[in-house]
C-alpha cells in the first residue's frame, strides 16, 4: 500500500518550530538610540613613494594601459624571482657546481 506524503510525516528533530528563523524577535532589535558614527579612515600613507602618489585612474584609464602594467609587473616579478631562486640554489649547492670546482680541472690558458 502506498502512503501519500500528506498522510505521513516524520517527527521533527529540531527543537524549534518550522520557519522559526523568520519569526525570531530579539529584545535589542531595533537598537535604541542613534548608531555610533564610524571612525574616520586616515587613508594610506603615500608620502614616500612617488609612483604610489599617482591616482589609479591615471594608470588604468584604458585597457591597454592596464594590460601593459600587468605584463610589466609580471616581467619584473619573473626577473626578481628568478634571480632570487638562483641565489638560493647557489647557496644550497655551494662547492658542488662547476663554477665552484672548475679551477681544479681546467688548466690556465696562456
Amino acid at each position: 500500500m502506498l502512503i501519500a506524503h500528506s498522510q505521513f510525516s516524520l517527527p521533527s528533530t529540531s527543537k524549534y518550530p518550522r520557519n522559526a528563523e523568520r519569526r525570531t524577535h530579539h529584545a535589542s532589535y531595533p537598537p535604541s538610540g542613534p548608531a555610533p558614527a564610524p571612525a574616520p579612515s586616515p587613508g594610506p600613507d603615500r608620502t614616500g613613494a612617488p609612483i604610489a602618489n599617482l591616482h589609479p585612474s591615471l594608470l588604468f584609464r584604458k585597457n591597454t594601459a592596464f594590460l601593459g602594467a600587468v605584463f610589466a609587473g609580471a616581467f619584473a616579478f619573473e626577473v626578481a624571482y628568478d634571480n632570487g631562486m638562483d641565489k638560493v640554489w647557489d647557496k644550497i649547492n655551494k662547492g658542488r657546481q662547476w663554477k665552484d670546482i672548475r679551477h681544479k680541472y681546467v688548466e690556465a690558458e696562456e
